[in-house]
Order: C-alpha cells, then structure tokens, then sequence
C-alpha cells in the first residue's frame, strides 16, 4: 500500500478513472432513457465549447504563451471558464506547459511522450510528483491570475454547476448532471490530453524534426484547433495553430472574433516567408532521405543529391530576397516596383526548377 501511495495522486487517480468509469456506464443509458435528450447533449455541447475554449484560448495561447494581449474581462471570463476544465489553475497549468516545451521529449518533459502514450495521455496527471512553479513570474504579477491560482476549483466547481443549476429550473437534474456535468468534464478532460499523446504519435511534421510533435488535421476540430502540433512547438508563441485558412483552428477564429470586440489585440504571428522556408527545408531533407535509401539501386542518385541541394539553396535564397524586397513596399518608388519584378521573376524560376527536381526525386525513388 506505501508503494501504491508513493506512486499515485489518489485524488487525480479517482476523479479521473472514476468520472470515466461513471460516463462509460450513465451515459449510454441516459440516452436510451432520456425524454430531454435534445435539451442534455445542448447543455453538453454549450458547456464543452466554452471550457474547451478557455483551455485553448486561455491557458493555453494567453498564459502560457502571451501569443497575444487580452482585456481584463476576456481574462476573468477565461481564467472562471477555464477552471471548469478542471486541469488545475492556469498558472499551474502554464508552468507545467513552459517546461514541456523548454525540455520537450526528454526526462524533465512532464508529459513526455518518450515514456509512453498512456503516460503521456493522462498517467502523468495520475502521479503524485508535485511540479514546482517555474519560469511563471511573468502569470505571477497578475493579479486575476494569483486569485484563480488560490480558488480555482471553488471556481471551476461554480461554472461546471451551471448546468445542474439549468437541469434543476427544468425539471430535468439528472440528465443535466449526466450529460452537462459528468460527460463535459470527461470530453474536456481527454479532447486535451490527446494533444499531449496522439499529436505527438500520429501525423506528419512538415515544419521541423526535432522533437515529436506533430501536424494532425483529425485532431483539430475535437480540440479547438490544437490538432497542427507541430507548427506550435516551432512557433509557440504564434497565436494561430492552424495557420491556413482552411484548417480548422476554432480558437484562432474566436480571438479573432474577440479582436473585433476590442478584447483581444496585438496578435504575434510569424511572417509566412518562414513558415514557407521552414516547409522547404524538412521537404529537401525528407527528399534527400528518399535518395539515400535509392542510392545502392541508382548511381545516378548522388548527381541528383546534388540537383536537390542546389535546388534548395537557389529557391531558399529566391525566397529570402523576394521577402525582404517586399518588406520594403513602403518605399514604393520606381526601382522598387522593378526590383520587386525581378525578385518575383527569381522566385518563379526557383519554384519551378524545384518542382522539377522534387519530381525526379519521386520518380528515383519510386523505381
């Protein structure tokens, strides 16, 4: 019994286990029973947008990242939303979200996938290791940040009522409390660790190798846009994860929607020049993989090793020029507008040359 105790935080172990033990079972026959269950998944979905939201937005790209500036209103409304989650305060969480990404993968990760998915999935937040506050002194001076850290789960335990609150005015208790309490704390709870486990498993990294976190498109709807990992930990403090229009990122849709209601500004952002030379460079190293492993069945693979490597200095440098004459436009004077067309023209001949070269690459290595 010492030894179990030593390992495991009871309080974490049962509320997590024991909230999903309890979903498994009410849910299913709540639904079959239920004479409100229109009414119940609303609650549900209502309470699983605003908590999920606030994790995202919140603790997330606010506090732990300062990826933009909010009013206070937008922080208060975060910081109660967010303690609903019940994922500890957010300057707790933030704490523990810095040092993952200062020492992603490596044994003083908190939630390292290196030691397994289920480790890295919830078995971390099940352990009793207590995680000192680090590198926070910034989240420390506020002080809508220091109350939520005193009282967050009186707070988060006021908010996640809500709906119980709601089932009771209704007539309706038990459904709010299965489905507006009991299975929104259960989707809050595992939509956010499956960034910690699957995104650093499952999906592509076209931004950078050098730690496990991953691109998945999958991922994002269920967690409010966190599903394109990879892009995050190359560029935490950007305040988007989804940076295309077309990925889905709802929480960067919200602060957007927030910006236009005057309580979210000064987004950061990085310049698309190097999201694009970033992409370039994992693509030239992924294709050089390609002709490595072609290598013992076409001689001809070192002369196009070093087409590839040419390839990418020139559209690299193409790049590079073309972003830095444009950042120039406020100068718009005659050589200017020239100079802009020549560097267009580089960087159109670069691309296609690439394009060519990124063809014969496929087509070595698919012989």
């Amino acid at each position: 019994m010492s030894i179990h105790l030593s390992r495991w935080n009871l309080l974490n172990t049962s509320f997590l286990v024991g909230t999903l033990l309890l979903a498994v079972v009410l849910v299913p026959l709540q639904i079959i029973h239920s004479q409100h269950l229109i009414f119940e998944l609303s609650i549900c979905l209502v309470m699983f947008l605003a908590t999920g939201t606030a994790v995202t937005a919140g603790y997330h790209r606010l506090f732990s990242h300062r990826a933009y500036v909010a009013a206070w209103p937008l922080r208060l409304a975060l910081l109660c939303l967010g303690a609903a989650a019940f994922e500890n305060s957010a300057l707790a969480w933030s704490s523990d979200h810095r040092v993952h990404h200062r020492k992603v993968d490596s044994e003083e990760d908190p939630y390292a996938i290196t030691k397994g998915f289920w480790y890295a999935h919830w078995i971390w937040v099940m352990e009793s290791t207590n995680h000192p506050l680090q590198g926070v002194d910034d989240l420390q001076k506020d002080p809508l940040v220091r109350w939520q850290h005193r009282h967050y789960f009186l707070i988060g335990a006021v908010v996640a009522l809500i709906p119980v609150a709601i089932g009771l005015a209704v007539h309706d208790l038990w459904g709010a409390i299965v489905m507006g309490l009991l299975l929104r704390i259960v989707l809050t709870h595992h939509t956010t660790f499956l960034i910690n486990s699957a995104a650093h498993v499952f999906g592509t990294r076209p931004f950078t190798d050098a730690n496990t976190a991953r691109d998945n498109p999958w991922l994002a709807p269920f967690s409010f846009g966190e599903g394109f990992h990879n892009f995050h930990h190359m560029w935490p403090a950007d305040y988007r994860n989804g940076v295309r229009w077309y990925q889905w990122d709802s929480t960067k849709w919200a602060l957007n929607a927030f910006s236009w209601l005057g309580l979210a500004s000064k987004f950061k952002r990085t310049p698309e020049m190097t999201i694009r030379r970033a992409r370039l460079r994992m693509e030239a190293k992924t294709l050089k993989a390609k002709l490595d492993q072609a290598l013992p069945r076409h001689s001809e693979a070192l002369v196009i090793v070093s087409r590839l490597t040419a390839a990418h200095e020139r559209l690299d440098c193409a790049m590079a020029r073309f972003h830095e004459q444009r950042a120039a436009w406020k100068h718009r004077t005659a050589d200017w507008k020239i100079a802009m067309h020549q560097r267009r023209a580089e960087l159109h001949a670069a691309w296609q040359e690439w394009k060519a070269t990124r063809m014969a690459v496929r087509g070595m290595a698919a012989a």
